[in-house]
């Protein structure tokens, strides 16, 4: 039974409108958030002046404890890898519309968009392929939707799909020599229809919520740009927005990451650090497809991939779409799909992927440390100069946290300027608990990593 285009359909179209606003602040961010960066500096410096900071000033020179103390949080600084990351990628050109602005000079195959699911969670992959029906590319003979199903019992799901939509059920007896779960289902999807160095797969997950302009800007780039591989942003505003406090600012602070962990390294390097991929907003050619598979027996398949695709030479670029996605609904499923992602990180076939990662849990650690000592207990003494850089790091995350809250409210409707700053709070005044989250999480894994793949319930 097809699905028309309803009200569900006209309401994603209203809501996309309000990216619009986004976009306008992305085409000139070098601008305005190096600006709002200079009044967060100001507001924090100011408010470390009336209220008192977490470290001291050493005033009679250096001691042992004061080389303790610079060393360490030193260390703390360096392990962001890189150092201020997230406000470099903040601030540096995004450049939004760089794709649209070339000329045309690649031919376009068949894009095949994949929406990958399980099955189980059939209200919400019905939701995102509402999003489909209004796209202005939805007729182009070059643009192919599918749904990709792990499973060969999803009638319900099958039922409240438009006609427009292949389906591709992935045959229990499929088998390859590693590949399990969301991996294996990708593979049998490559398999089944041969890519072409023209063909391109966008992989998105069941909660995937695209638009007119993320589509229109994975066009661009597959027809005016350089690159085999790309990634965009994702907002977590789809369902569930602000619903649950932690976890919406839990998401927060992926988008904020997003800045440092994803895009600096694609502007700078047009690589991923390490294999920090998208699982889902990612844009494949179909040769960079063939020649790496998706034969993995990790957990986290899009890690493997990017890492394999970054060794073996080819270039990534930043694609600034937005798509939606949402929150977990409970802790328990914030804890399984994070422990799933540790999982295939931590123990990844090269060791630097988990040193890495482990570097990053102590550089969160840090964050706690020195100001839970500082408030809590005695301040340590440092060098003022060493002081102000410190200020200058709490003030550059501060503001790559509000920003990030901040634009995910300026992209949907009906957030008024209270609901806006509401956010701002909670999600400031919840990251070290989401951080602690995190670093437990993390020793969990190291512990007693899961089984299996946990596929989370969506709204």
């Amino acid at each position: 039974m097809a699905v028309e285009v309803n009200d569900l359909a006209k309401e994603h179209g209203s809501q996309w409108k309000h990216t619009n606003r986004v976009y306008k602040i992305l085409e000139y961010n070098y601008i305005v958030f190096p600006l709002t960066f200079i009044l967060t500096l100001y507001a924090v410096k100011h408010a470390t002046h009336a209220g008192g900071y977490y470290l001291d000033i050493a005033e009679d020179g250096w001691f042992k404890s004061t080389i303790f103390h610079v060393t360490m949080m030193t260390v703390f600084l360096l392990l962001q890898m890189p150092p201020f990351g997230q406000f470099l990628g903040l601030c540096l050109p995004m450049r939004p519309n760089k794709f649209a602005d070339k000329p045309r000079t690649r031919r376009l195959g068949t894009l095949h968009v994949c929406l990958v699911t399980k099955g189980t969670n059939v209200s919400t992959a019905v939701n995102s392929v509402r999003c489909w029906d209004n796209l202005s590319q939805r007729e182009n003979p070059s643009v192919k939707f599918h749904v990709l199903l792990d499973s060969e019992n999803s009638g319900e799901l099958e039922q409240q799909l438009p006609s427009y939509v292949v389906v591709d059920k992935v045959p229990e007896s499929f088998s390859v020599k590693k590949a399990k779960y969301k991996a294996r289902a990708q593979e049998y999807f490559r398999l089944k229809y041969k890519f072409s160095k023209e063909d391109w797969v966008l992989h998105l997950d069941e909660e995937s919520e695209m638009d007119d302009r993320a589509l229109q800007t994975t066009l661009d780039f597959i027809e005016r740009g350089t690159g085999e591989l790309g990634m965009g942003t994702i907002y977590y505003t789809a369902s569930n927005h602000w619903t649950n406090m932690l976890m919406s600012a839990a998401e927060v602070n992926r988008v904020a990451e997003d800045f440092g962990r994803f895009q600096l390294p694609l502007l700078l390097l047009r690589r991923p650090f390490l294999g920090w991929t998208h699982g889902s907003w990612l844009l494949i050619n179909g040769a960079v497809e063939n020649a790496i598979g998706w034969d993995t027996d990790n957990v986290c398949e899009d890690y493997w991939f990017g890492y394999h695709a970054a060794r073996l030479g080819y270039k990534f670029d930043w694609l600034h779409g937005i798509f939606r996605e949402q929150p977990p609904c409970t802790l328990q499923d914030l804890c399984k799909q994070r422990r799933r992602w540790f999982t295939g990180i931590f123990r990844f076939e090269q060791p630097l992927a988990g040193i890495a990662l482990t570097f990053g849990i102590l550089a969160g650690i840090g964050t706690l440390i020195y100001p839970g000592i500082g408030f809590l207990w005695q301040k340590p003494a440092v060098p003022s100069w060493f002081r102000d850089i410190m200020i200058f790091n709490d003030a550059a995350g501060l503001h790559v946290l509000v920003s990030a809250s901040v634009l995910q409210d300026m992209s949907i409707m009906n957030q008024s300027l209270t609901s806006i700053i509401l956010h701002v709070v909670v999600s400031v005044i919840t990251q070290p608990v989401v951080n602690l989250v995190h670093i437990v999480l993390f020793f969990s894994v190291v512990l007693s990593p899961p089984r299996g793949f946990d596929v989370i319930k969506k709204a």
